[in-house]
């Protein structure tokens, strides 16, 4: 039973990582269907990872990320994710299903390549850059050089530093910006932008911008020079410039392209879910015009969250409290039609923002985080009209707790509203919050691991049953595989 066991696990692995063998030349002979099709166009491949790629960060993201950042606490006994406790297998749908759609996007990139196929090859290479950032982003150093050598018979991939994987995702996606162009077919099943090369390229040069805002406290990235390169030349570097360029996946609403929430049981979406106090608290503290479109009102008619890190007797009086009855998840976010972000035009002006804030680029920090506040609004389709000063944006900008001027134009305000514009946005919240410590969280008493919000997932049973050796190096490498080893870029 243990070999057959270790037999399968090995198959598994093989098929995450794309792996494609035969045994000799005559045997692929004889096993060749002559009527088959053996190769496919380019862009055929593009919506499946987008859609499934999609699901895989937004549906775990409800499930872990929300809880960390304590977006949502889970008050019954389905899971311990709010004190940091995760089962062995928890990781392990993110590592296989990332691995796969990056695989694809690879695989996208060299039969795009065979063709001169220059606009697939860019969206391979952001779509890739998006999958494997993600990967590297929760656990650390990955198989990532020889993860899509399957068809080279390389079974136990090697391990390689996040260092190494930033340099060559920056590097894919600067290449990617010189590829989509206009004049040249674009062929494809593309689901965010309809096959539109310049949004595309914006969407590369928006990735890049949040890429190296993710390594810049690593001094070895240059990432203050890249900044200024991009902002200075926006012909060369195109940014978002507005809600119509960010990266949304906007279902129709009609199968199979629909928010698959649509499908999931009332009790499995928010039923023993209730908002947490921090979101919350920050969101009344400024009035926030976009609570309705993130929560529930109690029965008084108002948005109550409850605290996290608490035992599960605890947390279940705080959501029972009859004087508070606290907020669910607004049930607009299950509607089979409802958009969910990869990168919004609001996340990119509070990334120059903070380029601004640091002086990295000549630019007015305000100016940004004032757009990156009204773009969260209307991206949540929230009333905002900046024509006037009685209106609710500059009402809203103007308040003690959110205006950022003078001694309140800091990070800790960046972040904060950052954090709620993150709202559903995948786990980019916990990325910021591991690479700033923003905006501050309070640790339950009932919480685990030493009281530390986990800085990354630990690495998944496949791995370490299928490539042990690596993974032990690799182990070893990054100073042990546990919730509190922190990131490369978080170093």
């Amino acid at each position: 039973m243990k070999s057959l066991l270790q037999h399968f696990q090995l198959f598994s692995f093989f098929i995450v990582i794309g792996l494609v063998t035969s045994c000799t030349k005559d045997f692929e002979k004889l096993n060749t269907d002559p009527v088959k099709v053996t190769s496919v166009a380019p862009g055929s491949l593009l919506a499946p990872a987008q859609f499934d790629g999609m699901w895989l960060i937004t549906k775990r993201a409800h499930r872990l990320s929300n809880e960390l950042m304590q977006y949502t606490v889970e008050t019954g006994a389905l899971n311990d994710f709010a004190r940091y406790e995760f089962k062995e297998n928890e990781f392990d749908a993110i590592w296989s299903t990332l691995y796969v759609k990056a695989n694809d996007m690879n695989e996208m990139y060299k039969i795009a390549e065979k063709l001169n196929d220059v606009n697939n090859m860019g969206a391979a290479l952001v779509m890739k850059a998006w999958f494997v950032s993600n990967l590297t982003d929760m656990f650390g150093d990955i198989p990532y050089t020889d993860a899509f050598k399957g068809r080279e018979e390389v079974y136990y991939p090697k391990y390689d530093t996040q260092q190494s994987i930033y340099t060559s995702l920056l590097a894919d996606l600067k290449r990617a910006n010189t590829l989509f162009t206009e004049n040249k077919p674009f062929d494809s099943s593309d689901l965010i932008y309809g096959s539109d090369p310049v949004k595309w390229k914006k969407f590369a040069n928006s990735m890049r911008l949040r890429l190296l805002m993710r390594v810049s406290k690593r001094t070895e990235m240059n990432v203050p020079t890249e900044i200024a390169e991009m902002v200075a030349d926006p012909v060369k570097f195109p940014l978002f410039t507005s809600n119509a360029d960010e990266a949304m996946m906007r279902y129709d609403g009609i199968k199979p392209f629909i928010n698959l929430f649509f499908e999931m049981s009332a009790s499995e979406f928010s039923g023993s879910r209730r908002m947490g106090k921090s979101l919350m608290d920050l969101m009344n503290t400024t009035v926030d015009g976009r609570r309705f479109r993130y929560a529930t009102k109690n029965t008084p008619g108002a948005y109550v969250g409850i605290p996290s890190g608490y035992t599960e007797q605890e947390t279940q009086a705080f959501a029972d409290n009859t004087g508070l009855k606290t907020s669910t998840l607004a049930t607009t976010l299950k509607a089979d039609d409802y958009p969910f972000p990869i990168l919004t035009w609001a996340e990119v002006n509070f990334l120059l923002a903070e380029a601004a804030l640091n002086g990295w680029i000549s630019a007015n920090a305000q100016t940004y985080f004032n757009k990156g506040v009204e773009a969260s609004w209307r991206q949540w389709n929230c009333t905002w009209d900046p024509s006037g000063s009685t209106t609710p944006g500059a009402t809203y900008l103007a308040r003690p707790t959110v205006r950022f001027t003078g001694t309140t134009a800091t990070l800790e305000r960046i972040m904060s509203q950052k954090y709620i514009a993150m709202f559903f946005c995948g786990f980019e919240s916990w990325y910021d919050y591991r690479r700033t410590g923003y905006p501050v969280l309070p640790v339950g008493p009932a919480a685990k691991n030493n009281g530390i919000l986990p800085t990354r997932f630990e690495y998944p049973l496949i791995t370490k049953a299928t490539n042990k050796a690596n993974y032990e190096a690799a182990a070893a490498r990054i100073g042990g595989d546990n919730l509190r080893t922190k990131v490369w870029w978080q170093q």
